[in-house]
């Protein structure tokens, strides 16, 4: 119970923290401390010393019964504190989150100004109260990233992470698929396999739990930042995907086409253009059936 008091003393400014650290830990007043900054946002009721102080001396002097309303009293102190405890651990782990609906994307920066492009129907979350202690993100979908250098750069995602000290790379996971591409510096990525290194013009793959490196010497961004979709030897079932996430659209096509490998590309801003592009490669054509569904089948003229 003393300790509540001389701490209510010291909140008050009636006293120096050097005489607190006479009655309560530094540990604690860490504590405290970390507790009042979380809280600086909130209202708090006024509160004063000298009242309480003399409350204590005029309980002192009743008979012991009354002395119920003493412990009472800082019963409901400690428990106005373990409510702003409660409060500030909320605070320092609530995870902050970037979310892209079909046919968006974003550009936002992280806490350290490292610049993050998120592509369509993809998410990203991290702890922006710890990030200076700890760089690291959680990705589902596609992003591209600009890092400052400074600590460990982390991206967690289901089928693998990416570690860097400050580089620009691009990172992809959809259904059993994954890719990193490096386009300055040098990236560090752990599968649930194998750790590789991943030098700038490069790129990592697993396709179908199958892993493979490829040279892209002539890129310096990933063709999405420019608002194209770009595909090398890619099976025509994600290529489709792909165009319905940019487009906000349903595509039917015959799924003996699925497994057939794609090399090409196709734009975000015209539909009816990205559609030929990925139709005329297997002899299909295609039929707008309304807004949001089109049907790929084969080209018989």
């Amino acid at each position: 119970m003393e300790k509540n008091y001389f701490l209510a003393k010291w909140l008050n400014g009636e006293i120096t923290e050097a005489t607190l650290k006479e009655h309560v830990s530094e540990e604690e007043i860490r504590a405290y401390k970390k507790i009042i900054s979380a809280t600086d946002q909130l209202e708090a009721p006024s509160y004063n010393a000298q009242e309480a102080l003399e409350k204590i001396k005029k309980l002192h002097s009743e008979k012991s019964v009354k002395k119920l309303n003493f412990i009472n009293y800082f019963y409901r102190i400690a428990a106005v504190f373990a409510v702003l405890i409660a409060s500030y651990y909320f605070i320092s782990t609530k995870n902050t989150s970037y979310k892209t609906n079909l046919a968006e994307k974003i550009i936002f920066e992280l806490p350290d100004q490292s610049e993050v492009h998120l592509n369509a129907d993809s998410k990203i979350t991290f702890k922006a109260k710890n990030w200076e202690n700890s760089r690291t993100l959680y990705l589902k979908g596609e992003a591209y990233f600009s890092v400052k250098k400074g600590t460990e750069f982390t991206v967690i995602s289901n089928m693998g992470s990416v570690q860097v000290l400050g580089t620009k790379f691009n990172v992809i996971e959809r259904d059993r698929f994954f890719e990193v591409n490096c386009y300055e510096g040098l990236v560090s990525v752990t599968s649930k396999t194998e750790t590789v290194k991943v030098p700038a013009g490069t790129s990592y793959k697993i396709l179908d739990e199958v892993s493979k490196f490829s040279n892209n010497t002539n890129e310096t961004m990933p063709a999405w930042l420019q608002n194209n979709s770009s595909f090398k030897s890619m099976p025509y079932k994600y290529v489709v995907k792909e165009l319905e996430r940019q487009y906000n659209i349903s595509i039917e096509y015959d799924v003996k086409y699925e497994n057939n490998l794609f090399t090409g590309s196709f734009i975000h801003s015209n539909l009816e253009l990205a559609l030929e592009a990925i139709s005329i490669p297997l002899n299909l054509k295609y039929e707008i059936i309304s807004d949001k569904k089109v049907h790929l089948k084969l080209d018989e003229n």
